[in-house]
C-alpha cells in the first residue's frame, strides 16, 4: 500500500511521511483477488485483517471499489461517511453546530 501512496503522492513527499509515521503497519495473512485494480485488493486485506467496519475512498470507479460491500466491509465515499448518523454525532460533540 506504501508503494501505491508513493505514487499517488509524489509530488508531495511531506504528505506521505506524515501518513506513513501516522499509521500502523498491517500484515494481513489472507491474500485476496475480488477487485480487478490488484493493489486496492491490499486496502481490502488489511481491512479484513483489522475487523474494519468501512473502507472510505473516492476510488468507487468501475474495477476498484465498485460495490458497496465486500466480505462486511462497507464502501464509504468521504461524503457518505460524514453524513452517517454517528459521525454527525461526534462532529457536534466536539465542533459543536455547524
Amino acid at each position: 500500500m506504501i508503494e501505491e501512496y508513493q505514487e499517488v503522492l509524489a509530488a508531495h513527499p511531506e504528505l506521505l511521511q506524515r501518513i506513513v509515521s501516522a499509521v500502523e503497519t498491517c500484515y494481513p495473512l489472507t491474500e485476496l483477488e475480488v477487485i480487478r485494480h490488484a493493489p486496492d485488493n491490499r486496502f481490502l486485506e488489511c481491512a479484513l485483517a483489522v475487523s474494519a467496519d468501512c473502507i472510505i475512498t473516492v476510488n468507487t470507479a468501475r474495477g476498484h471499489f465498485d460495490r458497496a460491500e465486500y466480505q462486511g466491509v462497507k464502501v464509504l465515499t468521504p461524503g457518505a461517511f460524514v453524513n452517517l448518523p454517528a459521525v454527525q454525532k461526534l462532529v457536534q460533540k466536539h465542533f459543536g453546530a455547524a
